[in-house]
């Protein structure tokens, strides 16, 4: 794991990651209760994505996979707000938080046989999803959503010295790598 923490340590300000934290998988803090949220249909992806619930199983289906790795990378992107509450806004500095997560993906990837990646909100890389009717049509690039797994980053992160929040007129954008 050592050769992982060096890479990440000098591609930090390359990939624009804002705070990052290695953990053992086992200590990620998973609940139903992030799940119920998701069930609720707060965001309007529930049951129309490969990358939410659910088709990515249950939590403890999803726990199970998770804790199948021994370590756990979360990282962060900060994105300065024009205007707090412009969706437009969020819906573009989300897109480039996913472009850091794909290029942290294949970092993780040359590295590890395996490597599972999470991310935020769902997948967005199709105008419609194939879900339920046809197989993903890019599995290696579709990250499900960290918080669809049932991890609980709002207690997550603080116990890695991460801020959730990092101050008015700014957005945080969460993403976990199990390996």
């Amino acid at each position: 794991m050592s050769k992982i923490k060096e890479i990440i340590s000098q591609e930090k300000a390359n990939l624009n990651i804002h705070e990052y934290a290695f953990m053992k998988s086992n200590t990620v803090i998973f609940s139903d209760e992030v799940r119920g949220l998701c069930e609720k249909n707060v965001c309007g992806m529930y049951g129309t994505s490969w990358a939410c619930p659910p088709a990515v199983g249950s939590v403890e289906e999803c726990k199970n996979r998770c804790t199948d790795f021994e370590n756990a990378f979360m990282f962060t992107s900060l994105a300065k707000l024009k205007k707090k509450y412009d969706t437009v806004e969020w819906r573009e500095t989300r897109l480039v938080h996913e472009l850091i997560t794909e290029q942290v993906a294949r970092i993780f990837r040359d590295e590890f046989r395996e490597a599972l990646i999470l991310s935020t909100e769902g997948c967005n890389l199709c105008p419609k999803c194939t879900y339920p009717e046809k197989l993903c049509r890019y599995p290696n690039r579709m990250f499900p959503a960290t918080e669809s797994f049932g991890i609980m980053v709002i207690e997550q992160a603080p116990l890695c010295n991460i801020k959730y929040n990092n101050g008015a007129n700014s957005i945080t954008y969460f993403s976990m790598v199990f390996f």
